[in-house]
């Protein structure tokens, strides 16, 4: 699934292709000049409707041509890469089991092609498959292209928690190919191992150094800009930094609820829920329904709370069938929120955990153990994260919390402590990060399954 914060959001080259595959069956035609003194009336920003046209149109016509081709192997991995860059502007997971259907259907030579591997592996790193990706990776052959396989296996040490491997191929691969793509990755790792300044000059390198002008792309570097001020609290930072990605490309709900979720922390409460409520009438998103339900209960809307958090739980729940390791981390905010769901939250987040071993899902496992009444799970498992390079503001602040609550000796102090270095990374923190759930209270036992 497109996730927001990490690498494997980066939007892929599969955008490349897809203009090949427009040009090659539509006439080129001559641009028409504007009006003399009327430019700016018939200037059009990019639209996301028109991106995802552009997509579908993308691999309806792939699709076309292995209908004609089927003994061609490598128009079948192009469209897979177009599902897959049409699931992280949709948000649909569809589009992935679309794109798994059709990539078991690629003959598999004995070793499989570079293409194959890197596409499997590719496919698997996305769905946070880790173990499968390193996998795919393991069955590439010699003349595999080197910076592809640095950079997915510089990934898969990010999430398995092998933080300063992830950095010295990351920056292995700046100082040698050095792709937008590449700066993008090491900002990302940047910010969260406590460097939010370097992080976002590296992302703005990867701006001045990106010049096929894809729109999504454009926008998505702007996002990943403001999430970095959101991290350090500079909310009317972040809020210009999301206007400038509507700007490169209108209408994407990624960075409309992102500026909804500014719009809530400014206490900008009515004006967060308007957008929210047109958001998920545009997606059907579950992540977005529970903001919502948030936004309701807090204004005493308790029914309508409820709706939209059965609503949203009946989503994840078909999402946790069909990929389960993708929609794990999304899913988590959802059950982690009611008390009753402590068991389950917990046996799910573990789960998370043990696929992809990193900061964010260690957070989350804390957050579980918390809900269950056993804060003295949660220290340790932060307190390793921290010394292990991963250094943001929510960590410190979940750690703080977790010994305010463990009984470990000295544990008021401690917390203090903790929530002063979060406060120092981000004076917003308490508001951002606070962790308790927002329906009925921590139980013992009898939690729903």
């Amino acid at each position: 699934m497109w996730d927001r914060h990490g690498p494997g959001a980066v939007p892929g080259l599969a955008f490349f292709y897809l203009l090949f595959l427009l040009a090659a069956c539509s006439p080129v035609k001559a641009p028409v000049p504007p009006p003399p003194g009327n430019a700016a009336a018939v200037s059009v920003k990019p639209a996301y409707a028109t991106e995802a046209e552009k997509l579908n149109a993308g691999i309806e016509h792939g699709l076309t041509l292995i209908g004609k081709q089927p003994g061609d192997t490598l128009l079948p991995l192009e469209v897979v890469s177009l599902y897959q860059e049409r699931a992280r502007l949709t948000g649909d997971y569809e589009n992935y089991a679309k794109a798994e259907a059709l990539l078991a259907g690629v003959p598999a030579a004995s070793p499989p092609s570079a293409s194959l591997c890197f596409a499997r592996a590719r496919l698997h790193y996305t769905l946070h498959r880790i173990k499968s990706a390193r996998a795919a990776l393991d069955t590439c052959p010699a003349n595999a292209d080197s910076a592809e396989l640095a950079a997915l296996h510089s990934d898969i040490a990010l999430y398995s928690g092998r933080y300063r491997a992830a950095e010295e191929g990351y920056r292995a691969l700046v100082n040698g190919v050095g792709t937008p793509a590449h700066y993008v990755r090491l900002g990302l790792l940047k910010k969260w191992l406590g460097s939010p300044g370097e992080a976002a000059a590296f992302i703005e390198a990867a701006e001045k150094r990106y010049h096929a002008g894809a729109p999504v792309m454009l926008a998505w570097l702007k996002l990943q800009r403001g999430l970095i001020a959101l991290d350090r609290g500079r909310l009317d930072e972040a809020l210009a930094l999301y206007w400038l990605a509507s700007d490169a490309l209108g209408g994407w709900w990624l960075i409309d609820e992102h500026i909804a979720e500014v719009l809530h922390l400014s206490g900008k409460t009515q004006e967060a829920r308007k957008m929210y409520e047109d958001i998920v009438a545009r997606t059907g998103n579950p992540e977005f329904m529970d903001a919502l339900a948030a936004i309701e209960r807090e204004l005493g809307h308790a029914d309508a709370a409820k709706r939209l958090t059965q609503q949203a739980r009946a989503i994840y729940e078909k999402w946790l069938a069909a990929f389960p390791e993708a929609a794990a981390g999304h899913a988590l905010e959802h059950f982690l929120q009611d008390a009753a769901d402590a068991k389950y939250a917990l046996t799910l987040a573990q789960k998370n955990f043990d696929t992809r071993p990193y900061g964010e899902s260690a957070i989350a496992l804390a957050k579980a153990w918390m809900l269950n009444g056993k804060a003295d799970r949660a220290v340790p498992l932060i307190e390793a994260q921290l010394a292990n390079g991963w250094d943001t503001a929510e960590a410190y602040w979940v750690l703080g919390e977790a010994m305010a609550q463990s009984g470990v000796p000295q544990g008021a102090q401690k917390a203090q402590q903790a929530k002063a270095e979060a406060l120092r990374r981000n004076p917003r923190s308490e508001k951002m990060y606070a962790y308790a759930p927002l329906i009925g209270a921590p139980k013992s036992s009898g939690p729903r399954q």
